[in-house]
Order: structure tokens, then C-alpha cells, then sequence
């Protein structure tokens, strides 16, 4: 099984392993990670300047993915 990493953990070296992230795009997501206290889609990701689609995809297909913590899951309840 590939190793994943939580993007809202993974330090900027760990970023720049991935084939579309620069220096420059892994300083930038994690600014903004640290400015809104952690990314929770990748769609809030993807509204970040700088980051570009193709970005993304790469990480993900790296293994990266975005921990849901913050939002509680629903409990639905049998009767």
C-alpha cells in the first residue's frame, strides 16, 4: 500500500517531492494552511492563488489527502 500523508500535517520538504510543487508552491500552501488553521477540502485548496489544478492532482496521486477532523460525523439513529 502507497504511504499517504494529511496535507494539514506534511511540512514544505515533504510538498516539494511531488513532481508539480515548487519551492515557492509548497511555502504557499503552507502559509495559507497555517492562516486558516487547516485546509478542510480540497476545494478550499484549490481557491488558494498560486495553486494550480494540475498541482493538486499531483498530489493527490502522491498519496496526499485532507483529514476531515473538524467536521463531526452524523449519527443516525435506529429505531
Amino acid at each position: 500500500m502507497a504511504d499517504t500523508t494529511d496535507i494539514n500535517k506534511a511540512g514544505a520538504d515533504e510538498f516539494q517531492r511531488v513532481s508539480q510543487v515548487s519551492e515557492q508552491g509548497a511555502q504557499i500552501i503552507v502559509q495559507k494552511r497555517e492562516e486558516l488553521g487547516g485546509f478542510s477540502s480540497w476545494e478550499q485548496i484549490q481557491q488558494v492563488t498560486g495553486i494550480s489544478n494540475m498541482m493538486i492532482e499531483s498530489l493527490k496521486d502522491a498519496g496526499f489527502y485532507v483529514e476531515h477532523a473538524s467536521t463531526p460525523a452524523r449519527r443516525t439513529q435506529r429505531r
